[in-house]
């Protein structure tokens, strides 16, 4: 079973697929305002589930720093240094796909868009292989200090609508 299919993605089209498609919107005017307001939709949702995922994580950040607060100076430094390390799924899953998205939603032309695409979909597979592969989303969310994140399922989900505009 292929990533794609675990996560309840659509297949990524082959390279003749994705130019039938893009000829297909080029070719119908009516049908592609549609397609570049949905990818700009799709830019902000996932803006918003980066932002969400921000806020989890500083939840978490702050619920441990409330349960070590007694620590003595020199283990507080240490346990801030390791919740520095949090921050790395917000800098893997960054707003790159965002952007990507938004650009693709401006694009004056077709080849600019097919470009704009192809890079979504590289940045989407990458922040896919992360959030299931990577053990950092699931240790958040395997959290001892009772902050339900959910990150996992909040990224996937984003994810997986950016997916479908793409």
């Amino acid at each position: 079973m292929s990533l794609l299919q675990a996560l309840k993605l659509p297949p990524v089209p082959t390279p003749g697929s994705a130019a039938v498609a893009a000829k297909a919107v080029a070719g119908t005017p009516a049908g592609a305002a549609p397609k570049t307001e949905k990818l700009l939709q799709a830019a902000e949702a996932w803006r918003q589930t980066h932002g969400q995922a921000n806020e989890r994580i500083t939840a978490l950040k702050a619920a441990v720093k409330s349960h070590c607060a007694d620590a003595p100076p020199a283990l507080l430094q240490e346990i801030e240094k390791g919740l520095a390390k949090l921050d790395e799924v917000l800098d893997t899953v960054d707003h790159r796909l965002a952007d990507s998205l938004a650009t693709a939603g401006k694009a004056a032309d077709d080849s600019v868009l097919r470009a704009e695409l192809r890079n979504a979909k590289t940045i989407l597979t990458e922040y896919i292989n992360y959030v299931t592969r990577g053990p950092l989303v699931a240790h958040i969310d395997q959290n001892p200090f009772g902050v339900k994140t959910g990150l996992q399922p909040l990224l996937a989900a984003g994810l997986t609508r950016a997916a479908k505009v793409i």
